[in-house]
């Protein structure tokens, strides 16, 4: 990718793709358990079940622990991407950016079409959607040149 194409607003939306997904791991593996975490995460997911939150939120903590794990190695891939970039090593980096973004992407449009989490779902969706769109076609041109 060419050594510029981290403009300063690429950037911004970066880190702000990473930064939501660290706190995706703050709340879904460290946090969960809070009734104020999961009684808000509970109501948007609609679970069909005749459970309250507080036994809901048991039952699905090994999988949120999971999942926010999930999101700390994303937001891990997207700063070593960053950092890959200020070493010249702009392949690498690169692509662990847009494989970031992408994620972040697709993961917000599965999060709104399941759930009523329609904010949490843009915000997710949304700066790693914009970077990927200002990304990629760079990159794309970059490797074909290789």
């Amino acid at each position: 990718m060419m050594k510029n194409a981290l403009n300063n607003v690429t950037k911004i939306l970066v880190f702000l793709t990473i930064a939501v997904h660290l706190m995706f791991f703050l709340i879904e593996a460290i946090f969960w358990m809070q009734p104020e975490v999961y009684n808000r995460l509970l109501y948007f997911i609609e679970n069909p079940v005749a459970l309250d939150y507080p036994l809901q939120a048991l039952v699905l903590k090994k999988l949120f622990i999971n999942q926010g794990f999930y999101n700390l190695f994303l937001a891990i891939a997207g700063l070593n991407g960053l950092q890959l970039l200020k070493k010249g090593k702009y392949e690498t980096g690169s692509a662990l950016i847009l494989f970031l973004c992408f994620s972040a992407t697709v993961a917000g449009i599965v999060l709104a079409c399941s759930t009523k989490a329609y904010i949490l779902a843009f915000f997710q969706t949304m700066p790693g959607a914009t970077a990927f769109a200002r990304l990629y076609p760079l990159y794309r041109n970059e490797m074909s040149k290789s």
